[in-house]
């Protein structure tokens, strides 16, 4: 197990700076997710951690040890690509135990340790088998398994499980968090998609433009995001999120320094018929659109505020028509003008807030 520390870390590419002055420490032991849209950095970061990449500034520290200078085969870390990178004439025996050929490890204690990592992934009837005899999982699992025969202190995953289908991704994430916890090594695991980085990680960093947006756990980044840009990211539909203008109209009074207000859409209640309830604010809105997904539906309205999606667990209501959204005022979230949360603003003080009439 190792801890990671980048030190002001950037990247630079003719003369595009691709990643921006990041500090950042990476737990000992634990599942940490670069999350973020393509072009983020996020891929960069990693490439430099293995020293594929040298960083233009700063420094990098793995387990207590600067490691600017050593060549990736020196840095104790295994990778798993997105392509799985696998010997198409090699058997699954020897994809794995291909490293510790070449480090010299003796016959007898190779065949020992890819037969004691083909049972933990799963591997041991396919053994002799080729990569094209394989499926995508399988493949997947060869891929791990062949990192994992290093008994390295750090694993890096570079969006790993992007080949995949949607019904063996789900199957993959939860092989891949059991796999962590029986191993209990650092994992660092670099996706786009932000269904990934909430159910695998322990801590989740959200990029964008090569800066980090917001840093914690994944339940703490969906509850009290950091910035609108985080709000927006994480969820799905994502927050809504308007202008101050637009709740002016709806609350008593917007603090001072808060620019925007954004809620879940799962926080607002949608009814057909008006029910003035304190401290909510009540929109008569439109529905325009509405996805019935099973044990929720997704309704997209519009009123006073403008176009937001709500999300809601109750009956379908089958109406297009005028409905009534309510949104508790202790569910609001605050933005300043530069995008950051405002701490500590208790939008509920407002008092009961009314607003009818769809524009």
């Amino acid at each position: 197990m190792a801890e990671i520390r980048l030190e002001n870390i950037s990247k630079t590419f003719n003369e595009d700076c691709v990643v921006k002055n990041i500090s950042l420490t990476i737990k000992d032991g634990s599942f940490t997710v670069l999350v973020g849209p393509s072009g983020c950095g996020k891929s960069t970061i990693l490439r430099m951690l293995a020293g594929f990449e040298q960083q233009t500034e700063g420094n990098i520290w793995i387990d207590g040890k600067l490691v600017n200078d050593l060549a990736p085969s020196k840095r104790d870390i295994a990778m798993v690509f997105q392509n799985y990178a696998l010997y198409p004439t090699m058997t699954v025996r020897g994809n794995i135990e291909f490293g510790l050929a070449n480090r010299k490890v003796p016959k007898i204690e190779r065949q020992q340790l890819v037969d004691e990592i083909a049972g933990i992934v799963g591997l041991t009837d396919h053994l002799n088998k080729k990569p094209d005899k394989l499926s995508g999982g399988q493949r997947q699992r060869v891929a791990l398994a062949r990192a994992m025969v290093k008994k390295p202190k750090v694993f890096i995953l570079d969006e790993p499980l992007s080949n995949l289908d949607a019904k063996l991704r789900t199957q993959m994430r939860t092989e891949l968090i059991e796999l962590h916890e029986r191993l209990g090594t650092t994992f660092v695991y670099v996706t786009h998609d932000q269904v990934e980085a909430m159910s695998m990680g322990d801590e989740i960093i959200i990029l964008n433009k090569g800066e980090v947006q917001q840093k914690a756990a994944p339940i703490e980044v969906y509850q009290n995001p950091g910035n609108v840009f985080a709000a927006e990211f994480i969820g799905q539909p994502p927050m809504n999120v308007f202008g101050r203008d637009a709740f002016e109209s709806v609350l008593e009074e917007v603090p001072e320094g808060v620019s925007s207000i954004g809620f879940r859409p799962e926080h607002a209640e949608l009814a057909l018929e008006t029910r003035n309830v304190p401290h909510m604010a009540e929109l008569e809105s439109e529905i325009v659109t509405l996805e019935t997904l099973g044990a929720e539906t997704v309704y997209k309205v519009k009123n006073r505020i403008g176009m937001m999606n709500i999300r809601s667990f109750s009956t379908p209501i089958p109406s297009r028509g005028t409905c009534y959204v309510s949104i508790p005022l202790e569910k609001l979230h605050p933005f300043a003008a530069d995008g950051s949360a405002v701490p500590d603003t208790d939008l509920s003080a407002n008092k009961e807030a009314v607003l009818h009439g769809v524009r």
